[in-house]
């Protein structure tokens, strides 16, 4: 009986978000919002010759720059680097009405729906509309900083953004890419239905359950998805940027794990498991934003060295 209620309960939610979706179309898209976020967004600040490349921190889906890089824009900053982050890929979304998660940061039963609850969510807009979105940001912190190019920082799907940004954007204006979390091969979505069992006990199935909890992005980062396909035609990475990929072995959202690592890093390009060195560590998905041995790993790539990581 509660699973059925429960079902009734979505199914109408998500019926409701969809007529206020034909009902009030979307907007035209403006420019992302700078958030306010200590060690980020000083447009004063200037790049020095030992930290030439500002530094663009882009958040995942269901969250944004001010709950994705509270740790590491300060800790950016506190090494020399001029650091900036926007929310991107805002949309109506629905939160803390599925799954007992309430008080969480994830979108519930889909993005579109908090239209009526008047809450925005970031992260869950298309793509290759967030790489639209990132390329104003980036063309701005140039022109501020009088920087040539940029290093991007990417969590999760802000990773694919920063891939499809480099693809049809400019590669030219980037000098390296870190992800952390972000399925270069695509996610299957395994852990999503343990963490969302209402969503489960519709019959949904994994990438059904990421679309309505990751909006768009959830489709387009499947194993197999189009834009996936796209981006890895000519390779996973592009000639004259650096790429660091870094994976946590108890990600529960991106899986299997192996899918945030880059397939066969050439050059200087490298894969970093948060566990090797530290089996203990147990950061998951979004822990990889809380953990200090992340965020060492970050730095470390950013700066070049091979600086001992904490564990």
């Amino acid at each position: 009986m509660w699973i059925r209620k429960q079902a009734a309960r979505i199914a109408g939610l998500i019926l409701a978000a969809a007529c206020a979706a034909v009902l009030h179309p979307a907007a035209a898209v403006a420019a992302p919002p700078i958030p306010v976020l200590a060690g980020a967004n000083d447009w004063a600040c200037r790049p020095s010759p030992a930290r030439p490349e500002p530094v663009v921190l882009v958040h995942g889906s269901g969250t944004d720059a001010v709950s994705s890089f509270a740790l590491l824009a300060p800790l950016l900053r506190s090494e020399g680097h001029c650091v900036y982050a926007a929310n991107l890929g805002s949309a109506p979304g629905l939160r803390d009405v599925v799954s007992g998660q309430a008080g969480s940061s994830t979108t519930g039963i889909g993005p579109v729906g908090a239209a009526l609850l008047g809450r925005v969510v970031y992260g869950v807009a298309d793509i290759d509309r967030m790489a639209s979105e990132l390329s104003d940001v980036v063309q701005s912190v140039r022109v501020a900083t009088g920087a040539r190019q940029v290093a991007l920082v990417g969590h999760s799907t802000g990773g694919t953004v920063i891939r499809q940004y480099v693809r049809t954007h400019g590669a030219e204006t980037v000098a390296q890419v870190v992800t952390l979390g972000t399925p270069y091969r695509g996610s299957t979505w395994a852990g999503l239905r343990e963490s969302y069992p209402d969503l489960a006990s519709l019959g949904l199935g994994n990438a059904q359950i990421a679309a309505q909890v990751f909006g768009t992005p959830g489709q387009q980062q499947v194993v197999g998805s189009p834009l996936l396909n796209r981006l890895n035609a000519g390779g996973e990475t592009v000639p004259g940027i650096r790429y660091t990929a870094l994976a946590s072995r108890a990600d529960e959202i991106i899986t299997p794990q192996e899918t945030a690592l880059l397939a066969a890093p050439t050059g200087e390009n490298r894969n970093i498991w948060l566990q090797d060195g530290c089996p203990t560590d147990t950061a998951d998905h979004s822990g990889l934003l809380a953990d200090t041995r992340a965020a060492a790993a970050v730095l470390g790539a950013l700066a070049n060295d091979d600086r001992p990581l904490p564990c």
